[in-house]
């Protein structure tokens, strides 16, 4: 594997799964099931095959362990530092990057531990390398599979997605604007100076940021003077791509202040991205000194990935969509023992092994119906049972007699026997009664909800 000493990479895994608090009370999200791989496994087996060697995962403290012990079952040749954080603390993206600063000594790929995707990670890099670019942000169209329909587990409601108003050079790919939908209600304001600068400009409502940043070193230097800014997609992106339009003060002392400074107090971010002297040495004898634009301090790009399978497993209905779609991913995951663990015993001859998932130490006994389904690892299924397109995590019990339909079994769950259920979501640890009927239910322990 090549070492990408350019960059450093970061996986961001101290999440808390709120938009998913029926699956995470006990359970990072980080570690939930997608195929037969944790979450994690995706973003982490990307940069790997990309050639980095190395990258810095921040997990909450309270489920340290508990990661460390999952992901480094996963056989990757990665080399991964697990840097906690305190999990009372209501920390953003950017709080967390700020916190690992002193680490940071190159540019910095950041990416979010829900990230699956099968994009070729080198066409990023090299939109950033190619334009000397300050911040390069990546994109997903929607896809064909995006059409597929399918049930979300739980009570019957409208799916509600967040949209997100990008716009870019559709000629230069260069990031100028980033907006939130919900903040607008009939119109949206555009600049005249972010017309003059762009006359392709496209607006977006339907792509999906895929919280992959790679960045300049400098803007985790502008991190640690602005303190106020917690989140890099809400707060720290919009702020930097706004700023490329800005009039910045060109051949000032840098005692001196513009106008814009001193309206904001905030660190003068045009000084923090200016060339050190040793930067422009090197620069003017590269070979590569004349071909980069230099006279523009910051620059962002937006990558639009068109033909790639790219999804955010931080929705349940995102969760249930990339476990239908997993096996198209083309990350090691075709062959029938990474997809069926040599360690599970499978008795029943009634088992899907070309749509099926098993993990180890699970035991599927005779009589079972099995189809389109992930199972977990340390689970038991017992017999004259039928289970299609579910999803059953780790240490999960299906008792004799029982019918699982588009179901969610969360860890440690046990069905009891006789049991019939469609379009449910079980919490971990919570058992079914016996002979229970149950249909677009969310079925776990009221004072678990509570404390979310």
């Amino acid at each position: 594997m090549q070492n990408w000493l350019e960059f450093q990479a970061v996986v961001m895994a101290a999440g808390k799964g709120s938009r998913i608090p029926e699956m995470t009370p006990t359970k990072p999200k980080c570690l939930l099931p997608v195929g037969n791989k944790p979450m994690i496994y995706y973003p982490l087996k990307l940069l790997e095959n990309a050639g980095f060697r190395d990258t810095k995962i921040i997990v909450a403290d309270n489920f340290l362990v508990d990661i460390q012990k999952e992901v480094n079952q996963l056989g990757l040749e990665i080399n991964l530092s697990f840097v906690p954080i305190q999990s009372d603390k209501d920390w953003g993206t950017a709080d967390s990057l700020r916190h690992i600063s002193d680490n940071i000594l190159t540019d910095v790929i950041v990416l979010s531990c829900d990230l699956i995707t099968d994009i070729n990670l080198h066409q990023v890099l090299n939109i950033y390398r190619n334009n000397n670019a300050s911040l390069v942000s990546l994109y997903f169209s929607p896809s064909q599979d995006e059409q597929c329909v399918f049930t979300v587990p739980g009570p019957k409601s409208k799916n509600k997605f967040e949209k997100d108003i990008i716009g870019y050079d559709s000629k230069t790919s260069r990031l100028l604007l980033m907006a939130s939908a919900s903040d607008y209600e009939k119109t949206m304001p555009i600049s005249s100076a972010l017309l003059n600068k762009c006359s392709n400009l496209t607006l977006c409502s339907k792509l999906l940021d895929s919280h992959m940043y790679i960045m300049k070193r400098w803007l985790v230097n502008y991190l640690v003077k602005d303190v106020d800014i917690s989140t890099l997609k809400g707060e720290l992106l919009p702020f930097v791509v706004k700023k490329q339009l800005s009039r910045h003060c060109k051949n000032i002392a840098l005692n001196e202040k513009c106008i814009e400074d001193e309206e904001d107090e905030k660190p003068d971010i045009f000084n923090i991205a200016k060339e050190s002297d040793i930067e422009t040495n090197i620069r003017s004898m590269s070979c590569f000194g004349n071909t980069y634009n230099f006279e523009e301090i910051i620059k962002c790009y937006a990558f639009v990935a068109d033909s790639n399978i790219g999804i955010r497993a931080n929705t349940l209905y995102d969760y249930c969509r990339i476990n239908k779609i997993i096996h198209k991913l083309n990350i090691n995951l075709g062959d029938e023992k990474d997809k069926i663990s040599p360690e599970a015993e499978i008795l029943s001859n009634q088992f899907d092994k070309e749509t099926c998932f098993v993990g180890p130490n699970t035991k599927i006994m005779e009589k079972t119906s099995i189809k389109s389904s992930t199972i977990g690892s340390r689970c038991t299924i017992n017999p004259k049972t039928r289970i299609t397109d579910c999803i059953l995590m780790n240490g999960v019990t299906i008792e004799e007699r029982c019918v699982l339909h588009n179901c969610i079994v969360c860890h440690d769950a046990v069905i009891s026997a006789g049991c019939e259920l469609k379009d449910c979501l079980i919490s971990g640890n919570f058992k079914v009664p016996s002979g229970g009927k149950q249909y677009n239910e969310v079925l776990t322990a009221m004072e678990r909800l509570m404390e979310i």
